[in-house]
């Protein structure tokens, strides 16, 4: 068995009991497992998330809120990543968190930011999914992306589509489920095999949503869209 998307450790025991070969992605268990243990590829969206916070900041920005729902192991990882970078450069992680998912996360992380009268100047959205929703909200907020608010994402899977394309972090589908598939029959034709872990590495892509700014403020026009909105 291969199994990708979300899933318990309880299945990853069952499996092991009955003695079934299978491989796993890494990024998307939920509850306390050890990878070392099972045929395991995972992206390293942690690192990943790194790169992306360290880019925000080498671009002036200063007031970096991340978004997602650390429910979920995924945005908790980029949530690791985001946080120590921050801690790193002697900033404040700040921590936007709709119990959703996908899209309306995103849109209703905004709505809620503006509201509460908080001006970021970049916005780092757990997955490209989130970030089109802080598109929208943005938007209709009357708040130009970058001019006013930078935006970054993480997955790449949006980030052409989105206007102006998105920053954001690449992951490698094609070549995990590769190595999924290697690793599921290895231990087919050897069922005694130590277990076997592999890391993928994501690929910052720079895109038109992230913009250099030397103040470590919202800019004017992104306070003075949000009060009138």
């Amino acid at each position: 068995m291969i199994l990708s998307g979300t899933h318990s450790v309880s299945i990853l025991s069952a499996l092991r009991e009955k003695r079934i070969p299978f491989s796993v992605v890494g990024n998307n268990i939920v509850g306390e497992w050890h990878p070392e243990e099972l045929d395991c590829v995972s992206t390293d969206d942690v690192r990943g998330s790194e790169e992306v916070t360290q880019y925000l900041i080498s671009q002036g920005h200063r007031a970096i809120w991340f978004i997602g729902n650390q429910r979920l192991p995924w945005f908790a990882r980029c949530a690791q990543g985001y946080s120590q970078t921050m801690k790193e450069a002697g900033l404040e992680p700040r921590f936007s968190e709709i119990r959703s998912e996908d899209r309306e996360l995103g849109y209703l992380a905004v709505k809620s930011l503006l509201a509460s009268g908080e001006r970021p100047s970049a916005l780092f959205a757990g997955t490209d999914e989130v970030a089109s929703g802080v598109y929208q909200a943005l938007q209709e907020s009357g708040i130009l992306i970058p001019e006013d608010i930078s935006v970054a994402g993480f997955n790449d899977t949006l980030g052409e589509l989105l206007h102006p394309g998105l920053t954001t972090a690449r992951e490698f589908p094609k070549e995990l489920g590769s190595h999924l598939a290697e690793f599921t029959l290895q231990r087919i034709r050897e069922p005694n095999l130590p277990p076997q872990q592999l890391t993928i590495p994501t690929e910052l892509v720079r895109r038109e949503s992230v913009r250099r700014i030397e103040s470590v403020s919202a800019s004017p026009r992104a306070q003075i869209h949000a009060d009138v909105s």
